[in-house]
């Protein structure tokens, strides 16, 4: 087992920098970014600058830096981070409202509380192996019904809740529900619709079927809770890539996902994009998003293409217009 790394200074933490190449011109800001960000937080974003080792685990970086490397390259890209993790959740927070909405009024048309009754879902997903469930041998519906639960008594305080537990026994119709669900909650549940209503959930979204949908819904939710956290969004590859599907199944504005890499956060910037204009002809998101990229910082060996999986010529697409109202 390797020795804990040792304390040191922020000082000393300058002077390790500057031992293993980077070029630090103003010592004393320097000092002062460490102080505020934290020697740990920004080795995230000055890894990118460290060449692979030579030992042949391409895993593994070199303690060294590329020549050239500046503190102010890494600081840089530290800060475009925090512009991208503000410009994210606005968009991602309208798309869970706005699926708050739909999959309470699709389901509620079914029954007031179908949430509570899997007859009224889908048998065979509810049925289906929970992924990582809480209790071992949970399917998919129980591992979902416990989560939603949990959710409930954790908003006991809201008065729309404890309304609901004075008059009706606790029971809220899903078009309530949906309140106290998390986004991870929501999308599960959406899994679990009858085909009926998780379509016409979709097609309200511009997209023709429901496991389309439901693989972008879950890309997103981690995307969600890393923007949630302050955790680093620039380069990070998704757990949870979504199919980037065909030619042939994709909407018109997201036909050029074929050939963009799933993992990097343009697949999910351009699915963000497409679903809000779909719900909202009003948006600006899009536009706002990519007034963030023009920012994006001049850094060696560093790229929006091979970092972040954008296409070549990515702003000229329709779907980073406005839409005519």
């Amino acid at each position: 087992m390797k020795p804990i790394k040792p304390y040191l200074t922020y000082d000393q933490q300058v002077d390790l920098l500057v031992s293993r190449g980077m070029v630090v011109a103003d010592r004393e800001a320097a000092t002062d970014a460490l102080r505020r960000i934290g020697y740990y937080r920004l080795s995230a974003y000055t890894y990118v600058f460290r060449p692979p080792a030579q030992d042949g685990e391409q895993s593994r970086r070199s303690d060294e830096f590329v020549e050239g490397a500046t503190f102010a390259h890494a600081l840089g890209l530290h800060d475009f981070d925090d512009r991208l993790r503000s410009v994210l959740p606005a968009g991602l927070q309208q798309l869970e409202v706005a699926l708050r909405t739909r999959v309470g009024h699709e389901l509620g048309r079914r029954d007031s509380l179908a949430h509570l009754d899997p007859t009224h879902l889908d048998q065979k997903r509810c049925e289906a192996p929970a992924e990582r469930p809480r209790v071992p041998g949970d399917n998919a519906y129980d591992d979902w019904r416990r989560r939603f639960d949990d959710q409930v008594s954790d908003a006991k305080t809201e008065d729309f809740v404890k309304h609901h537990w004075l008059h009706y026994d606790g029971k809220m119709p899903v078009w309530v529900a949906v309140e106290v669900m998390t986004f991870g909650t929501l999308t599960r549940l959406y899994g679990l619709l009858r085909t009926t209503e998780a379509n016409a959930v979709a097609r309200s979204y511009s997209v023709d079927y429901r496991d389309l949908l439901s693989g972008w819904l879950r890309s997103l939710t981690p995307l969600r809770n890393h923007c949630a956290h302050n955790a680093r969004i620039w380069n990070r590859a998704t757990p949870y890539p979504a199919k980037k599907g065909s030619r042939s199944t994709l909407p018109p504005d997201l036909v050029h996902l074929v050939e963009v890499d799933n993992l990097r956060i343009y697949h999910r910037a351009a699915i963000t994009a497409h679903l809000l204009r779909a719900i909202d002809r009003r948006t600006r998101w899009p536009q706002h998003f990519v007034e963030v990229m023009k920012k994006f910082p001049d850094s060696p060996q560093v790229t929006v293409e091979q970092d972040m999986g954008f296409s070549t010529n990515w702003r000229a697409l329709d779907l980073w217009q406005p839409l005519k109202r």
